[in-house]
């Protein structure tokens, strides 16, 4: 597995590798994608332009963008667990968006970042999806890390200009659909 623990180690949390992922992308012209700002509403000021803010309403996932015509939207998840992937970590809102996304014909997955490991894979929704159903039916809470440390999921790191290059894996999936 290839590491980028020096990141890791200077404290740099999985969105923001994400999102430097994501301009280094955009200024090489292969892909847009967005972060999707959570809504909140503001519900008192308190001074220099600072404020009380809650949570307006559920977002759908974390980023939304658009590769080779094809619609892409995922989510990052970070777990320190070594073992598995716990579905807790995943909300009812983000599980049915991704799911009505794909269901639309567009790419919908997790980066799931094992941070203990320092391993970075990319969770296809239908993997999602069949655990997700089974717990719906009294089964497993969790995705085995067996299940999702496979060759063909794993996203490598600081390869070429990019920090994390999910986009070469979403580039295979879209090959095998």
């Amino acid at each position: 597995m290839t590491r980028l623990s020096s990141y890791a180690n200077r404290g740099q949390d999985l969105e923001d590798m994400i999102e430097q992922t994501n301009q280094q992308y955009l200024r090489q012209g292969k892909t847009l994608v967005q972060k999707i700002p959570t809504p909140i509403k503001q519900i008192s000021k308190i001074k220099n332009g600072q404020f009380r803010a809650v949570y307006d309403k559920k977002s759908t996932v974390d980023y939304i963008g658009i590769h080779k015509g094809i619609g892409i939207a995922f989510d990052a998840k970070e777990t320190k667990v070594e073992t598995r992937f716990d579905l807790k970590n995943v909300k009812d809102h983000q599980y049915l968006h991704l799911a009505s996304w794909t269901a639309n014909g567009g790419i919908g997955f997790l980066i799931v970042w094992f941070s203990s490991l320092d391993e970075f894979y990319y969770l296809p929704f239908e993997l999602l999806d069949k655990y997700w159903q089974g717990k719906l039916q009294g089964g497993r809470k969790s995705i085995p890390y067996e299940e999702i440390a496979k060759d063909e999921y794993e996203i490598k790191q600081g390869t070429g200009l990019v920090l994390i290059d999910y986009l070469e894996v979403v580039e295979r999936m879209i090959d095998i659909v």
